[in-house]
């Protein structure tokens, strides 16, 4: 079953159900006598297009930090990063574009028998309830066939409502049409920008019913009805924004209408139940693809497993302009007005947000980040230039609709070159799980070889004969010297891990693309002289080149620890000392325990650490964690204040979509690994997973996994592959060498 269900309406954004088609999103909240629609866009940001992000003279600065640092000047080198960091002129953020209130007009006393669900196997809310002596049910979907939102309401007595646009903050407006109203919405804020600016968005609603429509005083009235639908769609001028000269904004506004206009005349000509079922053929293709039944109470997990799927997809598909960001494509109002933004942050969560996308069959929703880099990578030129003085593209830790590529604009979080590189190594997996060379070599391969530019300039030989780097922060934890708390470091182990991880990685594409021959040469003399990773007299994980002690030991965030996962440069088979510090490190950051600085995101990297550490009971204690603890009753996690992240004005939590991808993906991972040429069946399986069956999860190569298991134990497997391939599988302790043929499926029972 992938249902939520509720016998009451929502209270708040954590009670609503969310519906979203990769370039609108929507939640409702199922209320009435007003019901209150929440409406949000891909690309509806405040702020605009700068290049004048990076500060003059940043390269200087941070040639003096890299020797201040060298010579162990720590106060020295923060003061010097002051001429170092970004600018942040009319950064933005991401903002809810209004509601859409749907007013009953009648008085039909208290409502009862009322039922709330979510069908996320297939996108649809319903509601329904008696109202007096009518029975009322509202459908709601958002169609990504159809590109539009789509509210339908059925009665059995005729009813009167008004339907009314409420721009977010009334930056906006409203005019009424034969058929229904346009609106209109502009992204401004004053909490991200210096001046009031952003994108400009212009929506049609039509309404389709039995009843009479009258516009007046800015809302449409519709008396006498037992059915009506409305269909929203819109669109904004972000394209435009984003030119090199963008046109003025009438005419950018005209040609938007023509086209909304032209749409609407589109979905007049079809049928709500065309409409409605293209759109659920649409969500069942993409969901069912892959199948999990647990048993018992274990079976919560599946359903939040693909409830992170469905949040994926409906945030970002093919044709979204812009990849999904902190809250997929949803606005709970509060990251927008807190300090860190609705953005895209470059050192977890943008990340975290794709990677279940290959692994659970969802291929569809990556193009939008791929394309998003390619433009990003283009304004990490002029970043690496001017901050750095070096060639090739970086990004560093946060990005927005903008491409934002240069430093933070305080010396806490930057330096951070790396945010982009751990960006593309996103696509690096996305190659390795579909083979598709033509994206490998058009795409992935050319920003993997400006990156290395970059990165092999910018690595520096210290005096003992071995490589270094930065200097760089790992974000976002700070150290002690002498007393004093300091962020900036030479040698972080985080970035040189991101650094080998890069350079192996271009070697092992310059096999199967033409490479520039003198750069693979440089790269392959630099590889060996990395540092390895540095296990400390306490037997954990080194996290800087040097050992002063932590400010915050339970800080949430583990960056050096990103070698067991997404990486596998750690693993207990291959590094089985470093697997050890690895959980040194893990058990370090959780005791004492009440000290944890607990967020959904980072949450979700215990289970992933846990699973390639092969303890599936740690994996489930932290999955139950997650769903008991940070998840709201929309079954949406979240990230509630912390030491480090005091929200303003007392605000209770904020949403973040990584949260439930990153639950998603440490699922997949305890089913399923691929990594190291070799496919793991059920490496971390808890006690209380004791029977269970997947079918749909793909590993590295192209291949599609189905396995059922009883007591613990693997009863049946399938491997599926579109061309020939030979792959080595692993379970319960078996090691297995498999032929695939073409198109057809290899089955094993085991045991038998």
């Amino acid at each position: 079953m992938m249902k939520f269900t509720a016998n009451s309406p929502a209270g708040r954004f954590g009670e609503a159900y969310p519906v979203g088609n990769g370039q609108m999103g929507a939640v409702v909240y199922g209320s009435f006598p007003v019901e209150k629609i929440t409406i949000t866009e891909n690309t509806f940001f405040s702020g605009s297009r700068s290049r004048e992000n990076n500060q003059p003279g940043a390269d200087r600065a941070f040639r003096e930090m890299r020797e201040l640092l060298r010579r162990g000047e720590y106060e020295a080198a923060h003061r010097a990063a002051k001429g170092f960091q970004g600018v942040r002129h009319n950064y933005g953020t991401n903002l809810p574009a209004g509601d859409v209130r749907i007013t009953f007009r009648k008085d039909n006393g208290t409502i009862r028998e009322y039922q709330r669900c979510l069908d996320y196997g297939c996108g649809l809310v319903q509601t329904e309830f008696q109202a007096a002596d009518s029975r009322i049910r509202t459908e709601l979907f958002a169609s990504h066939p159809d590109h539009v939102l789509v509210w339908h309401m059925e009665s059995e007595d005729t009813l009167d409502v008004s339907v009314q646009w409420m721009p977010y903050h009334g930056n906006g407006g409203r005019t009424g049409t034969e058929t229904g109203f346009f609106y209109s919405a502009k992204a401004i804020e004053d909490v991200h920008c210096d001046e009031p600016c952003g994108v400009s968005l212009y929506g049609s609603c039509e309404a389709l019913t039995d009843g009479r429509r009258i516009w007046s005083d800015g809302e449409m009235y519709i008396s006498g009805a037992k059915e009506i639908t409305l269909y929203l769609h819109c669109g904004t001028d972000y394209l435009n924004l984003m030119k090199e000269h963008p046109e003025e904004d009438l005419e950018a506004e005209k040609n938007i209408r023509a086209a909304l206009k032209q749409k609407s005349a589109a979905l007049l000509q079809q049928t709500y139940q065309t409409i409605k079922k293209r759109h659920m053929a649409d969500v069942k293709n993409l969901m069912s693809r892959v199948e999990l039944k647990l048993d018992g109470d274990a079976q919560k997990a599946a359903e939040m497993f693909q409830y992170g799927r469905y949040l994926l997809l409906s945030s970002s598909r093919e044709d979204s302009r812009l990849p999904a960001h902190l809250q997929g494509i949803w606005n709970d109002d509060v990251a927008c007005r807190i300090g860190w933004t609705c953005d895209m942050h470059l050192d977890i969560n943008t990340q975290m947000n794709y990677w279940p996308a290959d692994v659970t069959g969802l291929s569809e929703v990556l193009p939008p980040l791929a394309h998003w880099l390619e433009n990003l990578a283009e304004s990490g030129r002029r970043s690496a230039k001017e901050s750095y003085g070096l060639p090739g593209w970086i990004a560093e830790l946060v990005s927005n609709a903008w491409c934002y590529s240069a430093p933070y604009w305080t010396t806490a979080i930057s330096p951070y070159p790396t945010g982009g590189v751990w960006l593309l190594s996103g696509l690096w997996d996305h190659v390795d799980y579909t083979e598709d060379e033509g994206f490998l070599k058009e795409t992935v391969y050319p920003l993997t070889q400006e990156a290395v530019r970059f990165f092999a300039d910018y690595v520096f030989e210290t005096e003992e004969g071995i490589l270094s780097c930065g200097p760089s922060i790992s974000a976002e934890n700070s150290f002690i010297v002498n007393g004093k708390s300091y962020q900036i470091s030479n040698g972080c182990t985080y970035e040189i891990m991101m650094i080998r991880e890069l350079f192996q990685r271009y070697l092992e594409f310059s096999c199967k693309v033409r490479p520039d021959e003198g750069l693979v040469k440089k790269v392959r003399e630099l590889l060996p002289k990395l540092p390895p990773f540095r296990i400390r007299e306490d037997g954990t994980l080194a996290e800087w080149e040097h050992d002063f002690p932590a400010r915050d030991p339970q800080h949430r965030h583990t960056s050096h620890l990103l070698g067991l996962f997404p990486f596998s440069q750690i693993t207990p088979e291959e590094t089985p000392k470093l697997a050890r510090a690895a959980s040194a490190s893990i058990r370090a950051k959780l005791t004492p325990y009440e000290q944890w600085e607990d967020t959904g995101w980072a949450r979700s990297l215990l289970v992933l650490y846990a699973a390639r550490l092969h303890d599936g009971e740690q994996a489930w204690f932290h999955v139950k964690s997650m769903m008991n603890e940070l998840s709201e009753p929309n079954g949406m996690i979240y990230h509630p204040p912390t030491r480090g992240t005091v929200f303003e004005d007392d605000f209770g939590h904020v949403y973040e979509l990584d949260g439930n991808t990153g639950l998603t993906s440490g699922i997949a991972e305890m089913l399923l690994q691929s990594h190291g040429g070799t496919i793991r069946l059920l490496p971390a399986l808890p006690k209380e997973w004791e029977n269970g069956y997947v079918k749909g999860l793909r590993a590295r190569g192209g291949i599609q996994v189905e396995m059922c298991w009883e007591k613990g134990r693997i009863t049946e497997f399938g491997l599926f592959s579109e061309k020939n391939k030979d792959c080595t599988v692993l379970y319960e302790e078996i090691t297995e060498c498999i032929a695939l043929k073409t198109g057809k499926e290899y089955r094993r029972k085991v045991g038998s």
